[in-house]
């Protein structure tokens, strides 16, 4: 018999692993973004523990329970395309941390990223941010990101992404992060 898990996936490559929450519990329901296109499954899936059930009753989706995975809170399984992933990420953390705003520059990702690199870069420098500081790890990982898109590899870029999404957690004000 399929796990809940694979009968969500609807048989679809994971696009991006993401941890939307630092929660070290083990989940134990799944919300579940709309459907990319009619007729798919969720566009992503968190998993979250009983706590942020609770708490986050303003994360879209149903919360589905007898998620039979092993997967610790705050993780979400991205099915959409990468450009959405991407937009997404700009969404929650990007924007909010660089004010670089993709729109602005016709969603080239490799302006938006390269941009986003040189604020945080301008950042650490005037903060003093220190070889071990969040903003030391975001530029690093950014930088690989801008790189991927350099060599026209937009799937690659969500990898380091995924890390800066943690990263920034430490930077932002807590806002109950919910993937869009």
């Amino acid at each position: 018999m399929p796990s809940v898990l694979h009968q969500l996936s609807a048989g679809r490559q994971i696009t991006s692993m993401r941890i939307a929450l630092e929660c070290s519990k083990t989940a134990t329901s799944i919300r579940q973004g709309p459907a990319v296109e009619a007729g798919t499954g969720p566009a992503w899936l968190a998993h979250l523990c009983p706590a942020h059930t609770e708490d986050l009753p303003g994360w879209p989706g149903a919360a589905t329970v007898g998620a039979d995975s092993r997967l610790h809170c705050g993780v979400v399984l991205d099915y959409r395309p990468t450009e959405q992933v991407l937009q997404s990420h700009a969404d929650l953390w990007l924007t909010p941390l660089t004010g670089v705003v993709p729109q602005a520059l016709k969603h080239f990702w490799y302006d938006v990223l390269d941009q986003s690199n040189r604020v945080v870069l301008t950042r650490l420098e005037k903060d003093g941010g220190g070889e071990d500081g969040p903003l030391q790890s975001l530029s690093m990982m950014l930088g690989m990101a801008v790189q991927n898109v350099s060599e026209g590899n937009l799937f690659q870029a969500l990898v380091p992404l995924a890390y800066c999404e943690t990263v920034s957690q430490k930077l932002l004000p807590r806002t109950g992060l919910a993937p869009h």
